[in-house]
């Protein structure tokens, strides 16, 4: 197996083999060392996981690295807290803490950062289903509500735990557990990122053992290097995420026509909002006071992804008001809207004319019925992109409807508009691949333009670009059928020449040959 990836030139070998190396010497050194080297080996792994990353960006040439670095600068806070550690470890030879000013802001702003750049990989990685994608997110953090009051909160209550502690502890859980949710919506569908996801549900995993080792779990004797090793594994299995060749397909965008019909699901979103309150202010019930820091800090990181989910639905919603579904083109009322603006900047003097074409595919019907709605959503997905790669920068495409498209141009002038005609209809007419078809179509157009410093309903535009394209239309019918009567008199002649040299008498025809 590792022959034939080497024989492929595949890489995903190498990081394999390269974590459980360095893993297995960090676990030597963590299960035979004393705190420093603990410690040391836990700023180490925070050094290699980052320095993997930034290697991997380079080396793979992901496209979008604005999340990794974001990663990046989360260990960099990462790091800062754990050089408190060393310096702790190396100054009192033991497991005695650092202050906690020097802990507690690096990790909450390291775990945040990690929350956010887990965000923006998810968003970017599956954009059909951000909202699916951002609504796990929020039940990873819900259900980090009871994890936390019913079993983290009463052992680290009766351990004694500080303010700083319980504030730290709870903050990783739910930062953790939502980017858990985030990274299973992902993983549904996400077949080509598959290696990278698992080494990030690996680093997940092992943090949320570490912490919960460290806090509820048997952490102290033989069993004290078991939490930092949790962690450091965590850390490089981050880094061999960033690393793996399989990093490229999650980091970068996918690219789609249109946009789904946006799904609130109020009720699965509200079920998730109501754990926390929930499971907070149950303690009242029994005489116990609130969970105060429960019922801020889970607010606090779930409202901003409510946000953004209604954000992005707002979004959608306006996308699907404005564009056509099929093809990503704007609709008829965005390019009035478009039309009406420019039409007012003309009227006041804005420099060049404007233009309206009006395009009609001929022959989309009878390809529709011969081979189905399939093949003819496969001509309009066509004619779009290619009216698109015709036009120039500034013109807004639009289709209104069936096949039947608009360009609108500002900056315009006759020539202009007669040569963008041309390309349009030479690239319609393109063959279209249709399994081991070609499809074919042509383009019925019409342009006006309008170079008269008043304002004019857009409407009247469409009507005098319609009936010229409905004149070309003709025009081209009436080409056709001439072409049609004047191949069949051609035939006729021939076939006329023909039956007339079948009726002369062959011997007529030798003695005129003697003759």
């Amino acid at each position: 197996m590792l022959s034939g990836m080497r024989r492929r030139g595949d890489t995903s070998w190498l990081v394999c083999l390269g974590f459980a190396g360095v893993a297995a010497a960090f676990a030597f050194g963590y299960l035979a060392g004393g705190v420093q080297v603990r410690t040391g080996l836990m700023l180490l792994s925070c050094l290699v996981a980052a320095s993997a990353i930034a290697a991997g960006m380079r080396l793979h040439r992901v496209a979008d690295q604005r999340p990794w670095l974001l990663v990046i600068v989360a260990l960099g806070f990462l790091t800062v807290s754990n050089v408190a550690w060393f310096l702790a470890a190396l100054k009192y030879g033991d497991s005695t803490p650092p202050p906690s000013p020097l802990v507690v802001p690096p990790q909450l702003a390291g775990y945040v950062l990690l929350l956010a750049a887990s965000l923006m990989i998810v968003l970017r990685h599956a954009p059909r289903d951000a909202s699916g994608t951002i609504d796990a997110g929020v039940w990873g953090i819900a259900l980090a509500a009871p994890l936390w009051e019913f079993l983290f909160r009463p052992h680290m209550l009766a351990a004694g735990a500080d303010g700083f502690t319980l504030f730290l502890v709870l903050t990783q859980l739910l930062v953790l557990l939502g980017i858990c949710g985030s990274q299973l919506r992902v993983a549904r569908g996400s077949r080509a990122a598959r290696a990278c996801l698992i080494y990030l549900f690996g680093a997940l995993g092992c943090t949320i053992l570490g912490t919960a080792l460290v806090n509820i779990g048997p952490a102290d004797g033989a069993n004290a290097s078991l939490p930092a090793l949790c962690f450091a594994i965590g850390y490089l299995a981050l880094g061999a995420a960033g690393l793996h060749p399989s990093v490229k397909q999650l980091s970068e965008p996918v690219q789609q026509f249109g946009l789904p019909a946006p799904q609130l699901r109020l009720g699965r979103l509200g079920a998730a909002l109501l754990m926390i309150p929930l499971c907070g202010g149950l303690g009242q019930l029994f005489g116990q006071p609130a969970d105060g820091l429960l019922l801020t800090l889970a607010p606090v990181l779930s409202i901003p992804l409510v946000l953004v989910r209604i954000s992005r639905l707002k979004h959608a919603l306006v996308y699907q008001a404005t564009h056509d579904e099929l093809t990503g083109l704007v609709n008829r009322r965005h390019l009035f809207t478009v039309m009406q603006k420019a039409i007012a900047a003309h009227a006041d003097g804005a420099p060049g004319d404007l233009a309206l074409i009006y395009c009609d595919l001929n022959g989309f019907k009878p390809v529709n019925d011969e081979h189905g709605h399939e093949a003819g959503d496969a001509i309009l997905r066509a004619a779009s992109r290619r009216i698109i790669a015709a036009v120039r920068p500034g013109d807004v495409v639009a289709r209104i409807g069936g096949d039947e498209f608009l360009i609108f141009c500002t900056r315009a002038d006759a020539n202009a508009v007669h040569l963008l005609s041309d390309r349009v209809a030479a690239g319609i007419a393109e063959p279209v691949a249709w399994g081991d078809q070609s499809l074919r179509v042509t383009a019925a157009i019409g342009a006006v333009t309008w170079t008269e410093r008043r304002l004019v309903a857009p409407d009247e535009l469409l009507a005098a670009a319609d009936a010229r394209m409905y004149a070309d239309k003709r025009r081209r019918a009436a080409s056709a059928q001439r072409g049609q009567h004047l191949r069949a008199e051609r035939l006729d002649e021939r076939q006329q020449v023909l039956a007339d040299m079948m009726q002369i008498d062959p011997l007529e025809a030798e003695r005129g040959i003697a003759s």
